[in-house]
């Protein structure tokens, strides 16, 4: 699947946000040695009604994006564990809700996901 601006700037976000530390080894990310941790959707990119969603999406290394990947019920204990089961179910329903991509594809929402990008940086520098 191609990754559109929105998908860069939503990737970028979500590891800032995270620290640029895998969510499940631990594992940081220095600058410069960024490319093996990934932004990694609990459902998939493919479903736009939660594409963009920040609790559908963690940091994952390599390594634990790949094993989460191919043990299904363990991603799922482990999204519990991370955001609680009440969040866990609302974002099964909006995971099943019908998302317009023509909105989420647009250039407002495209600003928006780079304000929070912006958020994002900001918290991170102002704990270095």
């Amino acid at each position: 699947m191609k990754r559109s601006k929105w998908d860069k700037v939503f990737s970028n976000a979500i590891r800032t946000r995270d620290k640029w530390v895998c969510q499940r080894c631990s594992k940081y990310y220095p600058e410069g040695r960024r490319q093996g941790l990934h932004c990694s959707h609990f459902y998939g990119r493919a479903k736009y009604s939660t594409r963009f969603d920040f609790e559908n999406a963690e940091a994952l290394c390599y390594g634990c994006h790949q094993y989460l990947g191919s043990h299904p019920q363990e991603h799922r204990e482990h999204k519990i564990k991370k955001i609680g089961k009440s969040k866990f179910n609302k974002l099964t329903l909006r995971s099943n809700a019908r998302a317009s991509k023509k909105d989420l594809l647009s250039d407002w929402h495209y600003k928006e996901l780079k304000e929070k990008l912006i958020k994002y940086e900001e918290a991170y520098n102002a704990e270095l």
